[in-house]
C-alpha cells in the first residue's frame, strides 16, 4: 500500500451517534499505522468492518511478514469498536495481552506481528436542531430540553441506530421507545420488550430476539441485567450486527450506563452494541414549566375529557420534587379527580350500562362499579390481543406497566 493513501469503507458517511455531550455526530474512527514497514498507511472507517492483513484483499495491507494473510478484523460499534483475531498465526495484542475478541474504546492502539496499530476518533458534527413540534409520539414538552430530545429522536426513528433511552423511573422510557418504532420503518412489524433485571433467562432472551425479527427489540434496564443475560444479549447483538437478525434495538437504563460500564458495574460490550444515539430524558422536577401540557395531556389520557384542574390543585404541583416523575403526576391526578368526584367519560364497553339498581345507589359507588366493569373489560382485552405481554400491553394504552400490572391483579387476570 501507498503510504499516506486514505481509503473509506463502503458506508462512505459514519455511523449516527451522539458523542459525551449528548450532540449528534457521525461516528468514525481513523486506523493508522504507527511503526513497522508501513507506517503512515492510514484507512478511515466510517461503518461496518474492515480486515487487517498481508492479503493484497485486505482492507488495509501490511507488508509484514509476522502479520497473517487475513490477521485482525476491526468492527465499528455504537460507542466503540470490537477488535477480534482472525485465528492469526502470531496473534494480535492489545498491550501486552493477546486478545481473541475484545471491545474497545477509540483511542487506542493494536500490535500485530511488528506493526503498531492506533486506532483513532475521528467524529463528525451531525447538523441538529430543536424540534418545532412539542410531541413526539405520547412524549409531551415544550421546555428547550425536551424540544432538543424530540429533534434528536426525529432524525434517529427512521434510521436502524441503536439508541439507549436513560432516565430515572418514570421519566417514560418506555413510551419514548414506542413513539421511535412508531416513526420508524418499522412500525409495522413487531415491538418486543425484553426486562433484563425481572427473572428473564437466557433463553427468553433468545427467544424475543426471535419474536423480534422485522420490527424493534427493546432491551429494558440494560443497566441492571445479570451477568448471564447481558452475554446473551451480546450474543444476539452480534448476530444483528453480522446480519444474521434483521431489527432494530433500543435498550433503557435508569442510570448512567457509561459511569456503571467505566466503574465496571455493567458489561462494556452490551453497551457499545445498544449506545450508538445516547438521550437522557431529565426528571419532572428540571422540567415543570411543563407541568400545564402534562396535566393536560395525563387528563385526557385517563378519560376525564377536557377538565382543567383549578389553580389552587395546580399550586402544590408546582412545588412538589416528584422523585417518582410523570408516573407520579399521572397518580397524583388520578388522585385529584376521583377526589373532586369530576365525573370521566370511560369509553362504552359491552354489558356497562346504567341499570335501574345502580341508579338507586349513591352516585360515587355506582360509578365505582360502572369503573370497575370498564377496566375488568378493558385490560383483559387489552393484554388479549398482546398474548399477555404487559409491557406491549402498557406501551398501546399509554400506561405504566406496573400500573397495568395492578390493574391486572386487582381484577384477577393475572
Amino acid at each position: 500500500m501507498t503510504q499516506g493513501r486514505t481509503l473509506t469503507t463502503p458506508a462512505g458517511t459514519g455511523v449516527l451517534g451522539t458523542d459525551a455531550g449528548g450532540h449528534l455526530v457521525l461516528r468514525r474512527v481513523l486506523v493508522r499505522v504507527v511503526s513497522g514497514p508501513d507506517r503512515g498507511s492510514h484507512l478511515m472507517l466510517e461503518g461496518g468492518t474492515i480486515v487487517l492483513g498481508s492479503h493484497p484483499d485486505a482492507d488495509l495491507t501490511l507488508n509484514d511478514g509476522a502479520v497473517s494473510r487475513y490477521h485482525v478484523e476491526v468492527a465499528l460499534l455504537a460507542d466503540g469498536l470490537r477488535v477480534r483475531d482472525l485465528n492469526s498465526t502470531n496473534g494480535t495484542f492489545v498491550g501486552s495481552s493477546r486478545i481473541e475478541s475484545v471491545v474497545l474504546v477509540p483511542a487506542t492502539e493494536i500490535r500485530v506481528g511488528r506493526s503498531r496499530i492506533e486506532i483513532l476518533p475521528a467524529d463528525l458534527p451531525a447538523p441538529e436542531a430543536p424540534s418545532e413540534s412539542t410531541r413526539f409520539g405520547r412524549l409531551v414538552g415544550a421546555t428547550p430540553a425536551m424540544r432538543r430530545i424530540f429533534g434528536v429522536l426525529e432524525r434517529v426513528a427512521p434510521t436502524d441506530a441503536p439508541i439507549l433511552i436513560e432516565g430515572e423511573a418514570g421519566v417514560g422510557k418506555t413510551e419514548a421507545a414506542w413513539a421511535v418504532h412508531s416513526a420508524s420503518f418499522r412500525r409495522e412489524g413487531p415491538f418486543v420488550p425484553i426486562d433484563l433485571a425481572a427473572g428473564s433467562d437466557d433463553e427468553s432472551v433468545r427467544a424475543g430476539m426471535g419474536a423480534a425479527v422485522g420490527g424493534t427489540l427493546v432491551l429494558e434496564r440494560v443497566d441492571e441485567a445479570p451477568a448471564a443475560l447481558a452475554a446473551a444479549a451480546v450474543s444476539g447483538l452480534e448476530r444483528i450486527e453480522r446480519g444474521e437478525l434483521d431489527m432494530r434495538v433500543l435498550a433503557t437504563s435508569r442510570m448512567d450506563m457509561r459511569s456503571r460500564v467505566e466503574a465496571g458495574a455493567a458489561p462494556r460490550d452490551l453497551y457499545f452494541h445498544v449506545a450508538a444515539v445516547r438521550v437522557v430524558l431529565p426528571p419532572l422536577r428540571e422540567r415543570l414549566d411543563d407541568l400545564p401540557m402534562l396535566v393536560r395531556e395525563l387528563i385526557s389520557s385517563l378519560d376525564y375529557g377536557d377538565v382543567p384542574l383549578t389553580p389552587a390543585e395546580l399550586a402544590p404541583l408546582r412545588g412538589h420534587d416528584f422523585p417518582g416523575n410523570v408516573r407520579e403526576l399521572a397518580r397524583m391526578i388520578e388522585q385529584t379527580l376521583i377526589s373532586s368526584r369530576r365525573p370521566s367519560t370511560p369509553p362504552p364497553a359491552s354489558g356497562v350500562s346504567v341499570t335501574d339498581e345502580l341508579a338507586r345507589i349513591p352516585f360515587k359507588e355506582a360509578k365505582e362499579r360502572l369503573v370497575d366493569v370498564f377496566e375488568r373489560e378493558y385490560v383483559a382485552r387489552l393484554l388479549a390481543r398482546h398474548d399477555g405481554n404487559f409491557s406491549r400491553a402498557a406501551a398501546e394504552a399509554g400506561l405504566d406497566r406496573n400500573y397495568l400490572a395492578r390493574l391486572a391483579k386487582k381484577h384477577s387476570l393475572k
